[in-house]
């Protein structure tokens, strides 16, 4: 970024170090080292070029732990809540989802003070922005931010980041990086390609911004860019930010013109796959980068426009309208947004005021897309909802969620509480609902939904639907924008505590002009099982659920608490094998204390996630974790003669 906006993304760490760490296979600063050899802690990883190159999975122990495990799922695009979306045009949000970038556990810790956004249905590419002078300079996103991210279908893309040299910036950096070997390979290059598949993202972000370099160098850039492409899957991107010039100068455009076009294409081929066009972009810059791409070939719709909230959120002045042209269908570029964590990291750690930012930022001040309106004392903001349609990974069954967004004080299965205290895995995040919220009341209720972690049937938290409701007053809440089809066993299935309440299913089905309403059957106290069998509705395409709930008595503060919703059949989800060839690698701390680092081989079957349970001072087991993973790393563990028994469960659907 810019040189104003660099000084923020390093995120207060120390960059007068300019000596790299020591090479080693496994690169670390001397502080992480220090702490693993202690503690036996992965770390997420982070390199500098000349320790990438002597990388592999098979001499990095932490590598098992820092691998995604959820394929990138089917994005769904949903029906316009409102008239001012476009359906032309990305949103691609550039943020610092892990503090620092060294010092991060691979998955997750025992702490809720942590960044979890829960708000992907305007997201189309996720960029894990991280890197610095006195850490490393090219950082993967870590294991559980690649499955929070592929669970919502939102690809997501590692750092690659050359800083201005003021802010400890190296030219051997840049020029190991487009150095080619005696075969005419780039080593470095290669190895990143080899990160991304074996750690299972989608591709990097590349951030040039040191200085000192000849147009030669420029094009040796562009060399090592067209070489990632023949390299590289079909699905994985290379994207490029506005900063080099061919004349190999920093010259930061805001647009994309003559000067930086090489970097995005060449003779009507991708040499990248999309260009963050810097922050100093004005209406006239925009407009010329539409045409210019136009006439070589590229869509306007791999051009980001940068739009840098990390200050000031949703009090950030903004041009919406050079990008969003009110007169107009279609947008001029596509988004970028640098740093929306903003919505995190301004509310210092409190959960309260972090989602109310986070619910304003993305869908405005009434928090219902279908009615954009400023955010009370912003300048322009009517949230992003105002802006495209919302998205969802629901495209094929099964679909399971306990609406947990990855952290909480507690865990609970089925409504039994087997663990307390602070965690975090966000791959352990389900899918939340896709429209924040769109709901109507009838009949005199006035009922508000929220996501909250005072109650979970699984997890550590659920929709809840709150406030005052009378007799016979209805409630519809639309949940999930969906492209499924229905199959002779499929069945739907919902967790609800609270009385005084009844529930059908809504279903919008493709071609329907109408929605379906469903009668559910209850059974059971407590978390009170709705079902219904969809069979009637085989070989329909879903596109839409919705709730309808119908109190039955007046309450000034009725709450409803959704635990859990399914819709599968037995076809999706079947039985989970034994997990088998579980290791423990046990290590004493100076507390003496022992924490272990556990692996196992993925278990058979549709499983959803692994409980990780210890043999305990009583004979008892203990859950101590969770993850989708097949690695996990667990702290203060009880031993016998200094082995921990450890069993992991394999969960499915």
């Amino acid at each position: 970024m810019k040189k104003t906006k660099m000084v923020a993304a390093l995120l207060s760490v120390t960059l007068l170090t300019s000596l790299a760490p020591p090479l080693n296979a496994q690169a670390m600063t001397a502080e992480d080292k220090e702490a693993q050899a202690k503690t036996g802690q992965p770390f997420a990883s982070y390199w500098f070029p000349d320790e990438l190159v002597k990388w592999s999975p098979q001499n990095d122990p932490d590598a098992p732990f820092n691998k995604g495990t959820i394929p990138l799922k089917k994005r769904v695009v949903s029906a316009k809540s409102n008239a001012t979306q476009k359906s032309q045009g990305e949103l691609m949000s550039l943020d610092i989802i892990n503090e620092h970038t060294a010092g991060t556990p691979s998955q997750g810790f025992k702490s809720v003070k942590v960044y979890n956004p829960t708000q992907w249905q305007y997201v189309d590419v996720l960029v894990a922005w991280a890197g610095s002078s006195g850490e490393g300079i090219i950082i993967p996103p870590s294991a559980d931010t690649i499955d929070m991210a592929h669970k919502n279908g939102v690809p997501v893309l590692g750092t690659v980041f050359f800083p201005p040299n003021v802010y400890g910036g190296k030219p051997e950096w840049v020029k190991q990086f487009i150095t080619k070997d005696a075969n005419g390979r780039y080593p470095v290059a290669d190895k990143l390609l080899e990160v991304a598949n074996y750690y299972g993202f989608d591709g990097w972000f590349i951030n040039q911004e040191t200085t000192g370099f000849t147009a030669a160098d420029a094009t040796a850039m562009q060399d090592v860019l067209k070489y990632m492409q023949t390299k590289k899957k079909a699905n994985q991107q290379i994207i490029w930010y506005d900063s080099m010039t061919t004349t190999g100068e920093i010259d930061w455009q805001g647009a994309l013109n003559e000067k930086n076009s090489p970097f995005l294409t060449q003779n009507k081929k991708a040499v990248s796959n999309g260009m963050f066009v810097d922050f100093r972009w004005n209406p006239n810059r925009l407009v010329t980068s539409n045409q210019n791409a136009a006439a070589l070939g590229v869509s306007p719709y791999k051009l980001y426009a940068g739009v840098d909230v990390q200050s000031n959120g949703y009090n950030s002045n903004v041009n919406w309208n050079a990008i969003f042209p009110p007169a107009s269908s279609a947008p001029i570029v596509s988004l970028g947004l640098y740093i929306p964590g903003w919505v995190y990291y301004s509310s210092n750690h409190n959960q309260t005021e972090f989602t109310n930012k986070e619910n304003k930022f993305w869908n405005g001040n009434k928090v219902d897309p279908r009615y954009p309106e400023n955010v009370t004392g912003a300048k322009d903001w009517q949230g992003i909802a105002a802006y495209y349609p919302e998205k969802s990974g629901i495209s094929a069954l099964p679909l399971k969620t306990n609406f947990n967004t990855g952290k909480g004080t507690f865990f609970n299965k089925n409504g039994v509480r087997l663990q307390t205290g602070e965690w975090n895995q966000r791959g352990m995040q389900d899918v939340m609902p896709t429209y924040r919220f769109i709901l109507d009341n009838t009949g005199g209720n006035k009922l508000a939904a929220s996501i909250t972690s005072g109650d979970a049937y699984t997890g550590a938290s659920s929709l809840l639907l709150s406030g005052n409701a009378v007799k016979n007053g209805t409630t519809t809440t639309k949940l999930f924008a969906t492209d499924i089809k229905v199959k002779r066993d499929t069945t739907f299935s919902m967790k609800v505590k609270g009385s005084n309440a009844t529930h059908k299913l809504v279903l919008q089905f493709a071609g329907d002009k109408v929605p379906r309403k469903v009668l559910l059957k209850a059974s059971g106290t407590g978390w009170v099982n709705w079902t219904t069998t969809l069979s009637p509705y085989y070989g329909k395409t879903i596109k839409e659920i919705s709730l309808e709930t119908t109190t039955t008595a007046a309450q000034t503060n009725a709450k409803i608490n959704i635990g859990e919703i399914a819709l599968q059949g037995f076809s999706d989800a079947g039985p989970v094998g034994v997990v088998q060839n579980i290791k423990v690698t046990e290590k004493v701390t100076p507390e003496r204390k022992t924490n272990a680092r556990i692996t196992w081989n993925t278990a058979i079957g549709h499983v959803r996630y692994y409980e990780i349970y210890q043999k305990n001072s009583k004979g008892a087991q203990e859950l101590i974790g969770t993850t989708p993973s097949t690695a996990f790393f667990a702290t203060d563990v009880y031993t016998v003669n200094g082995k921990a028994q450890i069993t992991v469960k394999a969960v499915g659907y």
